[in-house]
């Protein structure tokens, strides 16, 4: 006699690098929730994924390299996806582009994702609502009362799928695999023993354990600071100092080789903990002087000048009265010294190239990487394609990327630069 298996959906959703698993694009993160079709969630699982290159375009799906630089790889939790898709239904908000990506991952691991049965809430949706404007997931969601705040993240879209799965299932009562037919499935069923099987690694790494992570991140600098000896003055060390944090800074990373050129640094001009303090204070002081040039702080400004504070060891009291103090000089038009550090430097025929989806809006329009080198060859740079070892410039619309081009850049020693720090340098105004 055959056994029918009881049934169990498994909802996924997936945040990528773009929309193309075929021509390399690869995942960032992935929800997975199994349910009954009674709505029981039986298991859930999040997180994000170290792609290995670029993460694309951060301003849709709101990860940045540095969220996904501690975060398993895929073949690290392969077999966590795969054991709780085995002996499930999948469901999806347009499921084929996760099956196509789920497909594309494991192939790059030598393994074949079975053609299984698979249910796409996205075209079910006007068994709902037969009037339907939109399939959107955030417009579906609206229009069923459906909560959706955290939309394209990925347990929030799954979340919200799961809900709109059971919406339907309200509609088209199914309580057995026979039942599924009244959903139009694509694939055919595949028993749980019948899926491929590999080792679970049980490693993840959500939104907010990497946002912690970031924000607990020691500071280089300040344990620097924190060893100088207090009551050392010695004429020139302040300048010396500011000067080569404006070098080491201007990537927005922190390296072995930066590390080291600091603490030589500080040793041979004989700094001061004092000095060093107030060397900090005033390298924040200058960017936020900048930013605040229009009257205005930007959201890419604002988040430019909250890492440049971690990296200083500023503390979050400590960096309000510096803005504050700044503010009220600027409404006050006095006291505020031309910034030294962020002058127009001569960039006029030098090479230059650009990594990742660039992150600014100029008059409130995004800029692309196309713009960018637009801009860049009007201002007098040599617009280049790749990195090569006689490079001037290569600049990163994230500090952590991780693409081909950054990683050369690295490798051959080519000065680095983050973009927000490219637009100060040629006296653009972004957003």
């Amino acid at each position: 006699m055959f056994f029918m298996p009881e049934l169990q959906f498994a909802v996924v959703d997936v945040e990528t690098t773009g929309l193309y698993a075929s021509a390399g694009d690869r995942i960032l993160e992935i929800a997975l929730l199994q349910l009954t079709p009674d709505g029981e969630v039986l298991d859930r699982f999040e997180t994000l994924i170290n792609p290995t290159r670029d993460v694309g375009l951060t301003y849709k799906h709101g990860i940045s390299a540095s969220d996904v630089k501690n975060a398993p790889t895929f073949g690290e939790i392969a077999g966590d996806v795969l054991s709780r898709l085995s002996g499930s239904v999948l469901v999806g908000h347009n499921v084929d582009f996760d099956y196509r990506f789920l497909d594309a991952e494991l192939k790059r691991l030598g393994v074949q994702l079975p053609d299984c049965m698979r249910v796409c809430t996205m075209r079910l949706a006007p068994r709902v609502i037969p009037s339907l404007p939109s399939r959107k997931l955030d417009e579906v969601c609206r229009m069923l009362g459906i909560s959706l705040e955290t939309a394209h993240m990925a347990m929030g879209d799954a979340n919200a799928t799961s809900q709109l799965l059971l919406k339907i299932l309200e509609c088209v009562p199914v309580k057995r695999l026979s039942d599924l037919v009244q959903l139009n499935p694509s694939g055919e069923w595949v028993a749980a023993e019948a899926w491929p099987v590999m080792p679970q690694g049980c490693r993840t790494c959500t939104r907010k354990v990497a946002a912690k992570m970031q924000k607990n991140k020691p500071s280089y600098i300040a344990n620097l600071v924190n060893r100088l000896p207090t009551s050392i003055h010695t004429e020139g060390s302040f300048e010396a100092y500011l000067e080569l944090l404006d070098s080491v800074l201007e990537d927005r990373q922190i390296t072995i080789e930066d590390q080291s050129l600091l603490e030589t640094l500080s040793h041979e001009v004989s700094l001061s903990r004092e000095q060093a303090l107030l060397a900090n204070r005033q390298y924040l002081y200058d960017l936020i002087q900048v930013a605040l040039s229009d009257g205005i702080i930007t959201d890419p400004e604002r988040k430019d000048l909250d890492m440049v504070a971690q990296f200083l060891g500023i503390s979050d009291a400590e960096y309000q009265r510096i803005l504050f103090d700044t503010k009220a000089q600027i409404g006050q038009r006095e006291g505020l010294k031309p910034c030294r550090h962020y002058a127009v430097k001569e960039l006029c025929g030098k090479t230059v190239c650009f990594t990742g989806e660039m992150m600014s809006c100029i008059k409130g329009v995004r800029v692309t990487r196309e713009d960018a080198q637009k801009i860049a060859a009007k201002q007098g740079l040599i617009v280049r394609q790749g990195v090569t070892k006689d490079l001037d410039i290569l600049v990163v619309a994230d500090p952590d990327s991780m693409s081909g081009k950054a990683k050369k850049a690295h490798k051959y020693g080519v000065r680095v630069v983050a973009e927000p720090v490219f637009w100060k340098m040629l006296e653009i105004q972004v957003e």
